[in-house]
């Protein structure tokens, strides 16, 4: 693989030999205190997205669905009702 260069360059592999023994990474309270960072700045990351995605429209649940074709089933029934009595009125004094 003459000519294949490491994806972090020519000095890659020693810059990760460096970092694998930073002094900071070496401390566990160090280490601790950067995890909880991440965690914290991941969480209000995740935050600001939220409040940057527009806002869902009302969407109807299915109990919502139920309600509204009872309601109209009643609303249809009833005008037919009316509808029905007032045709035989008619036909009646007719």
């Amino acid at each position: 693989m003459r000519g294949c260069r490491h994806a972090l360059g020519e000095g890659g592999l020693v810059e990760d030999r460096q970092l694998e023994t930073h002094p900071d990474l070496m401390d566990p309270e160090w280490r601790k205190r950067a995890e909880r960072d991440a965690r914290l700045g991941a969480k209000l990351d995740l935050e600001r997205r939220r409040k940057q995605r527009p806002r869902r429209r009302f969407r109807m649940s299915r109990w919502h669905v139920v309600v509204l074709f009872l309601v109209m089933t009643v609303a249809v029934l009833a005008a037919a009702v009316v509808v029905v009595n007032q045709m035989r009125g008619s036909a009646v004094s007719g």
